[in-house]
């Protein structure tokens, strides 16, 4: 364990990093600075998942910088419950019982799929995370890779999850009224930007 490679911000070393909703919040330390104690947010929401660090406090009072983590931190629960509170629904958790299970090799673009909940932190493992409308990847035309593409379905959020955390498609008949307007709202969507993009060629 000793032998461990530090994370590193800088030349600032990392001991407290607590990842809540969309922004990981860091603590780093290096004594040989003027202001020895860093806090920022870490975000990874790009193309190539990469660490992006925003918001950086340097202090030389250890219980300061301390206090602006702790603050964050609770900054960033609160985002989370604020969102999830948007969501007037069962939250309860989507299982492969209420899929039709994936082969991993058919076509399942166009379609609305379960992603496995335990994939998410724990903050997310509901309903609403798990339901997403596939529009793209390798993989999710029954090619080679894991690459699946798609949208969020309760918050809209585009991005990339391993065809092997598909559950399968979600059944006809476990699909919640919500899911099924914000599928179709956001195919109407698509249809008006590839419609607008053909007309502006």
């Amino acid at each position: 364990m000793e032998n461990e490679e530090k994370r590193m911000i800088g030349s600032y070393a990392v001991t407290q990093s607590i990842h809540i909703g969309k922004k990981e919040v860091v603590f780093g330390v290096d004594l040989k600075e003027e202001y020895p104690f860093l806090v920022c947010h870490c975000t990874y929401d790009n193309p190539l998942s990469a660490e992006w660090v925003t918001d950086a406090v340097g202090s030389d009072d250890y219980l300061e910088a301390m206090q602006i983590f702790t603050d964050r931190v609770q900054e960033q629960i609160e985002l989370v419950r604020a969102e999830q509170e948007k969501f007037k629904f069962d939250m309860t958790p989507f299982t492969i019982e209420d899929c039709i299970p994936d082969d991993h090799s058919s076509n399942i673009v166009g379609k609305v799929v379960a992603i496995n909940a335990e994939v998410n932190r724990y903050e997310y493992r509901h309903s609403a995370y798990q339901l997403v409308l596939v529009d793209g990847g390798h993989c999710a035309r029954g090619g080679r890779g894991q690459a699946v593409f798609g949208i969020c379905l309760a918050d809209g959020k585009h991005a990339r999850w391993e065809r092997y955390d598909v559950l399968g498609e979600i059944k006809p008949e476990k699909m919640p009224d919500w899911a099924k307007e914000a599928a179709a709202r956001i195919q109407t969507e698509e249809k008006a930007k590839k419609s607008k993009s053909r007309e502006e060629r």
